[in-house]
């Protein structure tokens, strides 16, 4: 129970931050070249747990699948959310990440039948995209909004796969899998797309946080989490990181909430609400361990 609860606040706390990071990133570095060297700076810190008694050959078997999830759980969702933070502020950022459970309840039927969404999870499915289309009218945000809303739809089917795929392995291993292989298909793609700067000492400092603590130890925590409770209900943690990531951006870079991103916000986290359900059997759930069957389905 302690632990479970523990990876939840932990997961809340290192994914509300990484949109404060990007953002003061972006000041001197393009899109793809932060999305690189935070991917980079993960596997530095995670390859030599691969190579310690060789646990890279645990995912040899299933190279081709860790590709696969590799791509839509990391290259693509990271590239978007710093290409999308152009526009978008980083509060704001973490609620649209919030819409990530919405996809889960959506795909999840779609991709490993399971029982489609309640009528009170369809209104909402509704209420958060009439969310994401107030913010989309928020001055300056534009179609940033739908970069962001990509990534949230990219980390849900990402989630999905990682529960059907390697519920079994320990979440490091699948970790650091992943993180070590998106670093080479990264770091070409900014190379090639985009001019390189000399970062300043903020922006150093701002991707050894995002590589070490958001991304090595971030989806390291969120893995285990999913193990744990299942996707669905590890995916509750966008509930709180919109929290974190918004009073951040307001005490650090002095962002302001006008009346329409307010309301956009509240849009988005009461129709995830809605979606999930969080009654006390979901809570139960996250107070203790999932049963063996957890290994292979998603019952949130």
């Amino acid at each position: 129970m302690a632990r479970t609860w523990g990876l939840f606040a932990l997961v809340s706390i290192l994914w509300g931050v990484p949109y404060l990071f990007t953002e003061i990133a972006l000041k001197d570095m393009e899109p793809f070249s932060i999305a690189a060297a935070r991917i980079a700076i993960a596997a530095l810190v995670l390859a030599p747990f691969l190579l310690h008694e060789q646990r890279w050959r645990i995912l040899a078997k299933r190279w081709r699948v860790l590709i696969v999830l590799t791509t839509v759980e990391l290259v693509v969702p990271l590239s978007l959310i710093a290409a999308g933070q152009r526009t978008v502020p980083s509060g704001t950022t973490g609620v649209l990440i919030a819409t990530e459970p919405l996809f889960i309840a959506i795909l999840a039927p779609l991709i490993i039948r399971k029982p489609w969404l309640s009528p009170l999870g369809w209104v909402g499915l509704v209420l958060s995209i009439a969310g994401v289309a107030t913010l989309m009218g928020v001055s300056a945000a534009g179609p940033g909004v739908l970069l962001i809303a990509g990534a949230a739809l990219a980390y849900a089917v990402g989630a999905i796969l990682i529960d059907h795929w390697f519920g079994k392995l320990d979440s490091l291993v699948v970790a650091a899998g992943m993180i070590t292989l998106a670093a080479p298909i990264l770091i070409p793609l900014a190379l090639v797309a985009e001019p390189m700067h000399a970062p300043s000492v903020n922006t150093v400092l701002a991707l050894s946080t995002l590589g070490i603590a958001c991304t090595a130890a971030g989806f390291t925590a969120y893995f285990a989490l999913i193990k744990r409770a299942g996707p669905t209900k590890a995916a509750l943690t966008t509930h709180t990181a919109p929290v974190i990531a918004i009073v951040a951006g307001i005490l650090v870079l002095g962002e302001r909430l006008t009346f329409w991103q307010i309301l956009g916000c509240g849009l988005i986290l009461v129709g995830a609400t809605c979606v999930v359900r969080p009654t006390p059997a979901l809570i139960g759930t996250l107070r203790q361990p999932p049963s063996p069957s957890h290994d292979h389905s998603i019952t949130k």
